[in-house]
């Protein structure tokens, strides 16, 4: 996974991740909208902590397929990746960024296309979790 995000692409005004990730340095909770969140964006960007610095927006990156429509305030669904500290593993999430986004047809998709190769968990609105891909029946 390429860890630089493609310069074809770039935040211009989405903010899904500031109302779906936690933030321990601004103890933002998972879920919740980030305080320094205004019409416009974020008000801290330039100076923004840690936690949001290195946040690694899979569809930022360019790993999520070529198409504006994915982008994850358009699709409902920020993807996120990274290498679990208890088992060395790398966990590929999806986050809901809105209730029923998972299940509209092109979230549902791209999510279906994404876990045929790979187990990746699904971080609902409601707080509730499952895993999709080889060797889960659920879908997403």
């Amino acid at each position: 996974m390429d860890p630089w995000p493609d310069e074809r692409r770039s935040c211009s005004g989405c903010t899904a991740c500031c109302t779906v990730l936690a933030v321990d340095e601004l103890r933002k909770p998972m879920r919740w909208a980030c305080d320094h969140l205004a019409c416009n964006g974020c008000r801290i960007y330039q100076a923004r902590p840690k936690g949001c610095r290195d946040f690694d927006c899979l569809w930022l990156r360019g790993e999520i397929p070529d198409d504006e429509s994915h982008r994850p305030d358009r699709l409902g669904v920020v993807f996120d990746c990274f290498r679990d500290t208890a088992t060395n593993s790398i966990r590929f999430v999806a986050f809901e960024v809105w209730t029923g986004a998972f299940n509209e047809p092109a979230a549902a998709a791209l999510l279906s296309n994404l876990a045929t190769g790979r187990e990746m968990q699904l971080a609902c609105r409601d707080g509730s979790w499952r895993t999709v891909g080889p060797g889960n029946r659920d879908t997403p």
